[in-house]
């Protein structure tokens, strides 16, 4: 018992001498302490190794080239020169002049940063937007601004344009590092109202020139990374050439003439995109995955065409290829066999088929 009692008062001595150690005040920074207070490097919404700072003794940013234009110009220039246009959407779901005390004038200056870096130093056909709203009625105007795609057919029939590069600057207070501007992008085909690319990135405030020339260049790059990968027909790439037919007498003629283009050497896939038609007329549109070029595919569908009679390719536009039916129509398709012996000796077999069609009554 006595052996028990010295222990546990040995033990309460040192619990009391442990208690009595002092114990060091440490100091807590202050909020406005930055050294204490490092922000942590995220990849988003810029990589960390897509750009660097902005060049010291340069304020006010400067336009550099971006590493994909060169792919960006070639896929371009592959594609035969389509038209593009830029357009920043103000309406609904877009920007907000005075939020955050921006203004209009802030807003150009995104749109105009986004079309220099695209235009790739005079080398990719950029059309002026204003031209939008001075050709366009300003109820169709209006509609663009709200991102309606139903507009898409009158920029393409009025204006020629090609894919049409939409961005949304909407204020924001979600970014990591508090209020900044949502950048979201996407390239549209005015063809199809497909869309071609799409991105977005988080610009911080102010909207200072180095901050929106750093920003959509980020947009651009992505932007040309995306449309060099489908007009240079990758092996990822899905960009089929647009076949439409006028003048067929009815659904059955479109798809004579479908089964008939695919058998032009090179096409790999035909899909229909829609037809219409009635008791005397009919039209057809069919999505073409072709191995090659528009063009490419123009020419190899006119030789077919040349040795048949009542059907003529009449225009080709970036990738929109038109052909109508013209008189009394006999479909000629080639199909050429090869045979390989041992010997290293090849022949080839041609067999013509023909197919009747009557064109519609005019």
């Amino acid at each position: 018992m006595k052996a028990f009692t010295i222990i546990v008062s040995v033990i309460c001595l040192a619990m009391l001498t442990g208690c009595q150690q002092p114990v060091q005040n440490v100091a807590i920074p202050s909020p406005q302490d930055q050294a204490a207070y490092q922000p942590q490097a995220y990849s988003k919404p810029l990589p960390t190794d897509a750009f660097g700072q902005p060049v010291t003794g340069n304020p006010y940013g400067t336009h550099v080239a971006l590493p994909d234009e060169a792919a960006y110009v070639q896929a371009y220039q592959a594609q035969r020169d389509p038209r593009l246009m830029v357009e920043v959407l103000l309406g609904q779901g877009g920007a907000t002049a005075g939020t955050f005390h921006l203004g209009n004038e802030d807003f150009d200056a995104i749109q105009i940063s986004t079309i220099e870096y695209l235009n790739a130093n005079g080398q990719v056909d950029i059309q002026d937007p204003s031209m939008a709203q001075k050709v366009l009625a300003r109820e169709s105007f209006l509609r663009l601004q709200n991102g309606d795609p139903k507009v898409l057919p009158l920029l393409k029939q009025q204006l020629k344009t090609d894919v049409l590069i939409e961005i949304q600057a909407a204020p924001t207070q979600q970014a990591s590092y508090g209020n900044a501007v949502r950048l979201l992008a996407q390239a549209v085909s005015t063809t199809d109202a497909r869309v071609l690319a799409a991105t977005y990135v988080d610009m911080p405030l102010p909207a200072s020139k180095t901050n929106i020339n750093m920003y959509t260049g980020y947009l651009a790059d992505k932007i040309m990374q995306k449309l060099a990968a489908i007009w240079g027909g990758g092996a990822q790439a899905y960009n089929p050439i647009i076949l439409r037919i006028y003048n067929a007498a009815s659904i059955d003629d479109v798809l004579a003439i479908k089964h008939f283009v695919q058998k032009v050497p090179g096409v790999r896939l035909v899909i229909d995109r829609g037809m219409t038609g009635s008791t005397s007329t009919a039209y057809g549109r069919l999505a073409i995955q072709y191995n090659g070029a528009p063009d490419d595919f123009y020419a190899a569908l006119k030789q077919e065409i040349g040795v048949s009679s009542g059907l003529k390719a009449v225009e080709l536009q970036n990738n929109t290829v038109d052909v109508q039916i013209t008189g009394p129509m006999v479909l000629h398709t080639t199909t050429i066999k090869t045979t390989t012996r041992v010997e290293t000796q090849r022949t080839q077999t041609r067999t013509v088929h023909e197919t009747p069609i009557t064109p519609a009554q005019q």
